[in-house]
């Protein structure tokens, strides 16, 4: 049985569904295979950004094909280049792959961020939800295949990441909020936050802070110390010259140069 054509649907038939309030669906082209549904939902952007904003889900309704004939193959995550998607998605935005461990209310995915010149937040994510078997083994639930791309204009990284946790399957045969929360499990979203809050791939610009203008110390003028005040002396008295010479203005005392004064002889007349 060869693959459908493709064509066009209504919303309201979207496998999966963008979260209240938007993005909104412009458009659902769905196509059907011997083993599974594909369905491209395009979304509302008012991005810059070279590219298409859009949902792509599989849901297979038995095992992925050989590649023998029409059917879908189902090829595990690892043997794809996700990486390469994701430039190809988003051209020239330098699309970064998150080392973060996510999940979401269907269990685990994978994202990149790039964050253009132009203003512009995008995202790359993928995620596989996994077959549930009978014990039997038959099928009980098939894989789920879910690659979103989006950017949006002028919103953070945290902003644009939150559509992976508000998506919501419309699918009767996937009904998500019944397992226990823990790792691995669906209905346990985790998010990249630790404890400095929510780690981005690319760090944001953040504003520098302003510099710190420390307050030079004022240094104060020691004055010179006054010279010890000579104390005068009294009307009258003698003036002695200064040990270390006579003083400007003092009279000078001449020294005898003899040693006594001379008396003249008395047989002398």
């Amino acid at each position: 049985m060869p693959a459908s054509e493709a064509e066009s649907v209504r919303p309201t038939k979207a496998m999966i569904l963008p979260p209240p309030g938007g993005p909104a669906i412009v458009n659902v082209v769905s196509t059907t295979f011997p083993n599974a549904v594909r369905q491209d939902i395009w979304l509302a952007t008012e991005a810059r950004s070279t590219g298409e904003n859009k949902i792509s889900i599989i849901r297979f309704t038995g095992r992925g094909g050989d590649g023998s004939d029409a059917a879908l193959q189902d090829i595990p995550f690892t043997q794809v280049n996700l990486t390469e998607e994701a430039l190809a998605a988003w051209p020239d935005s330098g699309m970064s792959v998150s080392p973060y461990y996510v999940q979401n209310a269907y269990g685990p995915f994978g994202y990149a961020i790039a964050k253009p010149a132009n203003g512009d937040t995008c995202l790359y994510a993928w995620q596989r939800i996994e077959p549930l078997l009978k014990p039997s083994g038959a099928i009980d639930r098939a894989t789920v295949i879910i690659r979103v791309q989006m950017c949006r204009r002028g919103v953070s990284e945290q902003a644009v990441l939150d559509i992976m946790y508000r998506l919501r399957l419309n699918l009767d045969v996937f009904p998500p909020m019944r397992a226990p929360a823990n790792i691995g499990a669906i209905a346990a979203p985790i998010k990249p936050v630790g404890v400095g809050g929510f780690a981005e791939v690319i760090p944001s610009q953040r504003p520098a802070a302003p510099p710190v203008v420390r307050a030079q110390p004022v240094v104060q003028a020691v004055a010179a110390p006054a010279p010890p005040a000579l104390p005068v002396p009294p009307p009258g008295a003698p003036i002695v010259p200064s040990p270390t010479g006579a003083s400007a203005g003092s009279p000078l005392v001449p020294t005898p140069t003899g040693g006594g004064p001379i008396v003249p002889s008395p047989n002398r007349s």
